[in-house]
């Protein structure tokens, strides 16, 4: 298996984890299961180990690409950037989730208000993650590019003279 099959086997985990994780903390946060809320964070940290294998196999899949496609650069730097910026989310979201099961793990009652930046931080993260894999999908996905479509000519009447 090369760089750009891991890649691909990898990217859409986070991605599509992200939305189903979300509806887990919903329904947690809803009927106030702390089980679910647990089960949905170990959940997350293994999203987070994906997106890592996912974020490291990047270059190497676009070394591969490079060679017999022809790959706009600047569309696979900008989804690279954006990359980095939803796995250091992700990073930063692990630091409160692992404080949660920390708690949880010490006797002590996750707040509310934890649960809630947990949430949040996951919607808004589900949504990021979309960005981020339409982007890579423009690298090898070009009739998905945004176009700016020309307007309409009126067709020209000709005048009769009679």
């Amino acid at each position: 298996m090369n760089a750009a099959q891991v890649h691909l086997l990898t990217v859409h985990i986070p991605v599509i984890g992200c939305w189903g994780l979300s509806i887990l903390f919903i329904l947690a946060q809803f009927f106030r299961d702390d089980r679910l809320f647990k089960i949905s964070c170990w959940l997350f940290l293994t999203l987070l180990l994906a997106a890592t294998i996912a974020y490291f196999s990047g270059p190497l899949a676009y070394d591969l690409l490079k060679e017999s496609y022809s790959v706009k650069k600047e569309t696979v730097e900008f989804h690279a950037i954006l990359a980095r910026s939803g796995l250091l989310a992700m990073v930063v979201l692990a630091m409160v989730v692992g404080n949660a099961l920390l708690q949880g793990f010490q006797g002590e009652k996750i707040p509310g208000w934890q649960r809630w930046t947990i949430l949040v931080s996951m919607l808004l993260l589900s949504i990021f993650w979309g960005v981020v894999a339409h982007w890579g999908g423009l690298i090898r996905h070009p009739e998905i590019q945004y176009s700016i479509s020309k307007p309409i000519e009126e067709p020209k009447i000709q005048q009769t003279t009679d």
